[in-house]
């Protein structure tokens, strides 16, 4: 599995995301996880590498997972974009996106394909599978990808995102996280949309002692 990890710079609140390329190795069919920004980064790293990116997937639709959307749709207008069912018709909501108040233009980039639990996106020879995992947002998705596992804003490492927001329900969360997440096999890794990695086996230690 070819992977790469950019951390970039969204918007006027210096906000950090962790933007992923995944590629399989042998078909060099690949994707990005999550086009916050800086997509000259993830566009001279897929060329280098003569990545055929395949999808655009989406975490969630707030604003600093999506802003390089348009740029990257411009440089590859082939990519189709990928979001859960129930976070796709957020795409185009101001009030949902967050755009403004990052200081980010609206986004106008539709969803080309959406996703629901269980669905599996092929990448070259490389399975995503999707687990929807709600409380960030309605329609948050995490995507399992051989031993890794991308959870956007659902799971951190010792913690998890905002459930303060439109959308946004910290049952949802709690349940996304302890009856999902958790469940996968202890030694998966944790990408999420903010800060440092982490491990399933960590995350399960903390949240027993947090019950």
């Amino acid at each position: 599995m070819i992977f790469k990890v950019f951390r970039v710079l969204v918007g006027k609140n210096d906000t950090f995301t962790n933007c992923y390329v995944v590629a399989d190795e042998e078909t060099k069919i690949g994707v990005v996880i999550d086009p916050a920004g800086e997509i000259d980064k993830i566009y001279n790293y897929v060329e280098n590498r003569n990545i055929k990116l395949a999808y655009a997937l989406l975490t969630h639709c707030h604003a600093d997972h999506i802003a390089g959307l348009s740029a990257l749709k411009s440089q590859y207008p082939h990519l189709k974009v990928a979001i859960h069912e129930i976070e796709a018709p957020y795409l185009l909501d101001d009030e949902v996106t967050l755009c403004t108040f990052l200081g980010i233009p609206e986004n106008t980039i539709c969803a080309d394909v959406t996703l629901k639990e269980d669905d599996v996106v092929k990448i070259g020879n490389l399975e995503a599978k999707i687990i929807h995992t709600p409380g960030h947002t309605a329609g948050g998705m995490s995507i399992v990808i051989e031993d890794a596992v991308f959870t956007g804003d659902t799971l951190f490492r010792r913690t998890y995102g905002r459930t303060d927001l439109k959308t946004s329900s910290e049952e949802a969360m709690l349940h996304s996280i302890r009856d999902k997440l958790l469940k996968l096999p202890e030694n998966t890794i944790v990408y999420p949309g903010h800060g440092a990695v982490t491990i399933i086996r960590e995350e399960k230690a903390f949240y027993r002692c947090e019950e």
